[in-house]
């Protein structure tokens, strides 16, 4: 039987490596093959990674980790592409970028099932079952059929990218070497301290610097998760000691901007936690206040870019195929995966992916949904996209998103996660035995 998935990024070609793997033949279609860059893209490789290279935390205490530990489980491609192009990066999953790509460009073409085709494309009323897996980022004409196809129900967001730094131009005698209370055998993170006096200026310059110019549709839809620093810089004068420039577990220090490494050269380091929207000379200007960065070059700057997601909850089913759609074909078999769907970041992109292929290929062999146990985080991850909710925005997994009890002290949180996660672990073990 014949597929089609839309889409060359994670969620996209995930579901083209599973669904090839249960014998389907997948015409996989990418346009950036055929156009080249986009507004943030930078190449026309798949799976390119936009925003960072990381792919968060892997200790099974931590929301990312336990998410990870079920892919695996469950024969993610992607993940095992980013376990064999991994660089150290304390206990987190971070990839050689390029390697990345290519390592899942290989996975494709070794594929005897998959067809990729280096073109855009946008018709979707078709009786071929299609996975849209077209990304944050998807082209205009393919907007305008999913608005028709779903009666105009749709939303949008900007996110902002983080700079990255030519290593040779951090001053490492303003600069130490280590992870965040010291945990990994591997010190993997570039520190970059400021004193009081330093981060007030810094802070200040933030609060009062030109951003790009706003488009009238960017107002008010910038995604909480992932706020541009000066958006949070004008939030308080503390608020960046809080957040990406804590500098809890680095030492005594004011204030610290971490780097990491984007390349297993090391030699490239993004800024963590540093997306903007700045203009260009702006951020330059800016960021070499860092006493380590004052000579800094950056191979890349921080930018805006336009990201977009269906209202999900109104459109989507628990198995992500679209439930109520608004086209001339009776019973269209059309789902969606990825950051359209609102599940937003790179793991959470692999597994809507994941989870919408089984879906599609469990329906159109006439098997059962595989409506993973409650208490797992892929089964969350879903529900958190397809629930009910009026005021519908685009999420990253955490553990707010499982059960635990209404009265859970902090000090009690660790063992509880620890536990939570051996029990999920045992409940996906049999669920991954019975499928």
């Amino acid at each position: 039987m014949r597929v089609r998935v839309i889409g060359g990024g994670l969620a996209g070609c995930e579901a083209a490596l599973q669904l090839a793997c249960r014998g389907f033949e997948v015409d996989l279609y990418e346009m950036r093959k055929g156009m080249g860059e986009t507004p943030a893209h930078k190449t026309s490789d798949l799976a390119e990674l936009v925003c960072s290279n990381s792919f968060k935390g892997t200790a099974l205490t931590s929301a990312h980790g336990l998410l990870k530990n079920e892919l695996k489980m469950l024969g993610s491609f992607l993940l095992q592409a980013a376990e064999k192009t991994k660089v150290p990066a304390g206990e987190s999953l971070t990839v050689d970028r390029e390697l990345f790509s290519k390592e899942v460009e290989e996975l494709v073409a070794k594929s005897k099932k998959i067809t990729l085709h280096p073109k855009e494309c946008v018709d979707l009323i078709s009786e071929i079952p299609t996975l849209v897996a077209a990304g944050p980022l998807c082209s205009d004409a393919l907007a305008t059929q999913i608005k028709e196809l779903t009666g105009g129900k749709f939303l949008r967001f900007f996110d902002a990218i983080a700079p990255v730094i030519d290593s040779d131009s951090i001053d490492y005698s303003q600069a130490f070497a280590m992870n965040r209370h010291e945990k990994g055998e591997t010190a993997d993170f570039i520190n970059c301290p400021l004193d009081k006096e330093t981060y007030l200026e810094f802070v200040k310059r933030l609060q009062e610097a030109d951003s790009v110019e706003e488009k009238p549709f960017e107002k008010k839809e910038l995604f909480e998760g992932c706020l541009p620093i000066e958006e949070m810089a004008r939030r308080g004068t503390d608020t960046l000691r809080f957040g990406p420039m804590r500098p809890i577990g680095l030492g005594k220090h004011y204030a610290v901007i971490q780097l990491r490494a984007e390349n297993r050269q090391k030699t490239l380091y993004n800024m963590v936690g540093f997306q903007t929207r700045l203009k260009w000379n702006t951020q330059k200007e800016i960021f070499r206040l860092v006493p380590a960065l004052k000579n800094a070059e950056f191979a890349r700057l921080g930018c805006m870019h336009r990201n977009t997601f269906i209202e999900s909850p109104k459109l989507l089913d628990p198995s992500l195929k679209l439930s109520n759609p608004q086209s001339l074909i009776p019973n269209p078999q059309i789902w969606f995966a990825g950051q359209i769907t609102g599940a937003e970041g790179y793991t959470e992109a692999i597994a809507t992916g994941w989870y919408a292929a089984w879906n599609m290929a469990n329906s159109l062999l006439g098997k059962e949904e595989l409506l993973l146990p409650h208490g797992t985080c892929v089964r969350a991850l879903v529900e958190a996209i397809t629930a009910p909710n009026e005021d519908f925005q685009p999420m990253n997994f955490n553990f707010g998103l499982l059960p635990r009890p209404e009265r859970l002290r902090k000090s009690e949180k660790k063992d509880f996660f620890r536990e939570l996660s051996r029990k999920n672990l045992i409940i996906f073990t049999r669920c991954c035995r019975k499928n």
